[in-house]
């Protein structure tokens, strides 16, 4: 098989265990502010201790890839191996601008990924919460050039509970700004329109008969997501103000936009290959599904994952029935390990 481009991957990852981290946290947040009070809670930071099996993964199941940068503030596990091959070790303070430092918000992280030195123009962004769980080709992330995705419209459901509801919202609004809806229907109606992802084509079709110009919302699926690092620079050229007012922010804000208003502008521009992401990986929420979510991981029944914490669980017996369940797939250290 001829390698059409290079594919790095790129993760984000905070130790919110570190006590000299937290006490640089607590020195920027307002507990008065309760729009920060679930962004800025340990219940986001709180440590699995399963990053280790996220390496292992990516050398199992995608050992095609090019480069990894890990992205932290700083922080490095005391069983990385700094000297592995296919390492890129990134500070916050190596590509953020430094006005935007420091941020304990993914979003200013996620954002600015376009100017880590050396990246790839074709690359996948993975949450820390997001794991390959089966082997994966390079076509399950790009094909003819073009980011692996599925365009679904999904009616926005919006509360005030959250500063990722606002964000939400604020992503759909920073589309419209951009794109009439109808227009881009027109252009791209293969895409929109797409035998691949069944689940969406009857949900596009139903939406399709509401003729208005603007988008309703987009399913973001929390999994993760190819881009074109050229995406990234055309929308900050594009409409900088927005993206560097959520910058500046240290927490995750209502006011927000999230680095989803770069899928969506593929998804708009037409700058895809569409692809059934349903087939391909599964968000779990933890305390509902920890079993389930266990099972899959042994079982290899999706090539990706998201696991999403939850506040009501019994954290410790959480963490070791998912940790017990990765060790029974990657048992063995990776390159990426002392």
């Amino acid at each position: 098989m001829i390698r059409e481009q290079k594919i790095d991957f790129v993760i984000a990852w905070v130790d919110g265990s570190d006590l000299e981290w937290q006490k640089e946290k607590n020195k920027y947040a307002n507990p008065g502010d309760t729009t920060l009070q679930v962004d800025a809670s340990m219940v986001r930071y709180r440590e699995w201790d399963t990053l280790r099996y996220w390496f292992r993964a990516v050398e199992k199941y995608a050992p095609w890839v090019n480069q990894v940068y890990f992205v932290t503030c700083g922080h490095v596990p005391k069983w990385l191996n700094m000297d592995a091959p296919k390492l890129h070790f990134v500070r916050h303070q190596d590509y953020i601008p430094e006005q935007y430092l420091p941020t304990f918000s993914s979003h200013p992280i996620e954002l600015n990924l376009h100017r880590i030195e050396g990246l790839s123009e074709h690359f996948v962004y993975f949450n820390d919460d997001f794991y390959l769980t089966a082997p994966v080709q390079e076509t399950d992330f790009f094909v003819n050039g073009l980011p692996c995705d599925s365009l679904e419209e999904t009616p926005l459901t919006y509360s005030w509970r959250t500063p990722m509801n606002g964000v939400r919202a604020n992503d759909i609004l920073f589309v419209n700004e951009h794109f009439d809806r109808k227009q881009c229907r027109r252009m791209h109606k293969d895409k929109w329109f797409n035998l691949r992802d069944p689940h969406a084509l009857i949900k596009n079709l139903i939406l399709g008969s509401l003729n208005d110009n603007k988008m309703f919302g987009l399913n973001t699926h929390h999994l993760p997501q190819a881009y074109l690092k050229k995406t990234l620079e055309k929308v900050w050229e594009t409409d900088p103000d927005w993206l560097s007012e959520t910058c500046s922010h240290k927490f995750r804000d209502s006011q927000d936009v999230s680095q989803c208003v770069f899928k969506f502008w593929q998804l708009m521009t037409g700058e895809f290959y569409p692809y059934n992401k349903r087939k391909f990986g599964r968000l779990f929420q933890n305390g509902a599904c920890l079993d389930e979510l266990c099972d899959a991981i042994r079982h290899q029944k999706y090539k990706a994952i998201c696991f999403n914490d939850a506040e009501k669980i019994d954290f410790e017996m959480a963490r070791k029935a998912l940790n017990d369940a990765f060790d029974a797939v990657l048992p063995e250290k990776s390159s990426f390990e002392k």
